[in-house]
């Protein structure tokens, strides 16, 4: 079975876990909490091609802890190409969203967003890069023209 990984900003797991993590096991998806200290490790040791990592930002308390410990440390993950970040907040995009989405792998969601199509994007985007990942990149022969 394959991991999402959600973004934990305090010692215990916000309800938005519990309701994301209900919907990715129907979608046979596994959801790991994740410390913002393990983020560099995660994608540096996992066994998996692609790193999804989901942040859910609800209130001001959380929005303040994202931009204090989360922030800091985002610019230098997302040049792994192997993790896509996805942003859920119900409040306005960072200031350096401009930077990350140049990279491709920083996606901010607005919230209120209903979870369950939330899910079946992420199950599908997972799906994607991981059937991308698989392809060898060089799928022809060079041929030479006039060449005997």
């Amino acid at each position: 079975m394959p991991f999402i990984f959600f973004l934990t900003l305090d010692e215990s797991l916000p309800g938005s876990f519990y309701v994301f993590d209900r919907l990715m096991k129907d979608a046979g998806f596994i959801l790991v909490p994740v410390r913002v200290d393990q983020l560099q490790k995660l994608v540096a040791s996992t066994e998996q091609n692609h790193v999804m990592v989901l942040s859910c930002v609800t209130n001001f308390r959380e929005y303040r802890q994202f931009n204090d410990k989360v922030r800091k440390i985002l610019k230098f993950v997302l040049k792994s190409r192997r993790l896509t970040f996805l942003s859920l907040s119900s409040f306005s995009k960072l200031n350096d969203s401009r930077v990350h989405a140049l990279s491709k792998n920083y996606f901010f969601i607005k919230n209120p967003i209903d979870a369950k199509v939330l899910v079946n994007r992420m199950v599908s985007y997972h799906e994607m890069k991981s059937e991308k990942s698989d392809i060898w990149p060089g799928s022809h022969r060079v041929s030479v023209s006039g060449a005997a």
